[in-house]
């Protein structure tokens, strides 16, 4: 399912950064440090990747860092445009290792801008019943079904669900209204892609999950204004694109905080 793969893809990209080559880890430290990434909250994420480890679960710093990140202004394109051409630019070599084409980083940009506005719905989805922001519930749900969430956990279920395979999680996990809302916003925002998974969520959770109402007892918490550039710095953390160069440049996204 697509929250369950985004949530589980912002994980796996703390690990990349672990084998990321020196300029690379150069280019992700100034930019975030740059203004234009200041949007998304970089102290909410340094303090997420500062205490999580290989073998922690990373669970309890997400609430915090969604907390600032919903609560701040969405981030405009020409910010976006900033971001993600200076990490394409100073990761070309990381992101070709990653076998992701990068020569058409106008494509790239367009895609993460066009994704942007319902990836940040995504993530600042929240229940009420819970006080809890759905990310957090869903990674919780699989963590008490599966496994502790840690970096090498969450790197191992993605490469199973990218490859295909059974990751064990129940239908009782995801199958939850949180899931039920994020497919809604999802294929309103991304009608296309959202599409190629609705008879997966239907099969799995049944086909009230796919019927493009939201249920009750969730809410979007994302701030609907625009932000402008500011002092501080921030780190992009969207699923842009199925296009693999997109989807590189958000798997090394996380890795912002690591080198701070």
């Amino acid at each position: 399912m697509f929250l369950n793969f985004a949530v589980l893809l912002a994980g796996a990209g703390f690990a990349v950064a672990q084998s990321l080559s020196s300029q690379c880890q150069s280019a992700l430290l100034n930019t975030a440090a740059s203004s234009s990434a200041a949007c998304l909250n970089p102290s909410g994420l340094i303090s997420l990747a500062i205490t999580s480890s290989n073998s922690s679960s990373i669970i309890p710093g997400i609430n915090p860092w969604l907390s600032g990140l919903c609560s701040q202004a969405t981030c405009s394109n020409s910010a976006l445009q900033t971001v993600v051409t200076d990490i394409i630019s100073g990761c070309s070599t990381d992101l070709s290792s990653f076998r992701a084409t990068t020569t058409n980083s106008t494509a790239i940009v367009a895609s993460i801008r066009a994704a942007y506005p319902t990836v940040q719905q995504l993530m600042c989805l929240d229940d009420t019943s819970t006080s809890t922001f759905c990310v957090t519930e869903v990674l919780t749900n699989i963590q008490s079904a599966r496994t502790t969430l840690s970096l090498n956990n969450i790197v191992a279920l993605v490469t199973k669900l990218v490859s295909g395979q059974s990751t064990g999680i129940p239908s009782s996990a995801v199958c939850t209204n949180c899931t039920k809302a994020a497919y809604t916003i999802f294929s309103q925002g991304l009608p296309e892609t959202a599409s190629t998974v609705q008879s997966s969520i239907s099969s799995e959770c049944g086909t009230n999950y796919t019927d493009g109402q939201m249920p009750s007892g969730i809410q979007e918490t994302a701030s609907n204004s625009s932000s402008t550039p500011s002092s501080s710095g921030a780190i992009a953390l969207s699923v842009g694109s199925l296009n693999m160069g997109a989807a590189a440049v958000v798997a090394l996204s996380p890795a912002f905080p690591i080198f701070a």
